[in-house]
């Protein structure tokens, strides 16, 4: 554990809510958001935006100077958290033993890199993540700003027409007919799926289309198998009243 997550732990045991519940081992950063709610979606998205952008920028390390105030700190040293790809730009806090959830196959280490002015390619890289909170709210950030973009476009016809092509609007209805009961067993499939449990699909050799699907439950190979995990330790951890817990 690191001095920043002992002083934290420390400062927390203090408080008068948490006098009687010694003992925690972990600190998750929670983070507290409103999202706007003013009736004109342009304007709520416009204000998220903003709001998310400043939640989201790195800490910054400053110093003082007699009777010029605070002042940062130049070069890759004014970042506070900066320095370390499993703790979070923002808070300081270690994310390695925090669960990402389905955010993790996009926006691991290998494949994330924070930036100081939050946007991807804007400002100084940094060497760090995002808390799975924060990731969220980034992950809604780049949405909608996706989203502001594709309205803004307004020169997006004209460009079209003088490529030669014209967009024709029409009413598209599409008749799904699913089975309750493959709806129901679907997530367990793409369960099995992600740990690597073998799926086993017969084809009906006339029509092509598939007739049996099998799992395939090896005790040897469950045995040898862990759970998929997705924190950046690699470990699979449940979160109680005591901390993070590795099973």
């Amino acid at each position: 554990m690191s001095f920043q997550e002992e002083r934290v732990l420390k400062m927390m045991e203090q408080l008068p809510q948490n006098d009687n519940q010694m003992g925690y081992n972990a600190v998750i950063p929670v983070v507290e958001w409103e999202f706007s709610d003013t009736g004109d979606p342009v304007k709520d998205r416009r204000r998220n935006i903003k709001n998310a952008l400043k939640a989201l920028k790195p800490e910054k390390r400053w110093f003082a100077i007699p009777g010029f105030g605070l002042l940062p700190f130049i070069g890759g040293a004014r970042f506070r958290y900066g320095n370390n790809s499993n703790r979070c730009v923002v808070t300081g806090s270690d994310c390695s033993a925090l669960s990402y959830g389905d955010l993790w196959d996009k926006y691991r280490p290998d494949l994330f890199t924070p930036y100081s002015k939050v946007l991807p390619g804007a400002g100084v890289p940094l060497v760090g993540t995002y808390s799975p909170q924060h990731m969220q709210l980034y992950h809604l950030l780049l949405q909608w700003i996706e989203q502001e973009n594709a309205e803004n476009d307004k020169g997006f016809f004209k460009r079209m027409k003088k490529k030669g092509v014209s967009f024709i609007p029409i009413r598209r209805e599409e008749v799904v007919q699913t089975n309750p009961l493959l709806n129901k067993w679907s997530e367990a499939f793409m369960e099995a799926e992600k740990d690597g449990i073998p799926i086993i699909h017969y084809k009906n050799p006339v029509t092509g289309e598939n007739d049996l699907t099998m799992l395939v439950f090896d005790n040897r190979m469950l045995n040898a198998t862990y759970e998929r995990a997705d924190t950046m330790d690699g470990k699979a951890y449940e979160t109680t009243s005591e901390g993070a817990q590795v099973n």
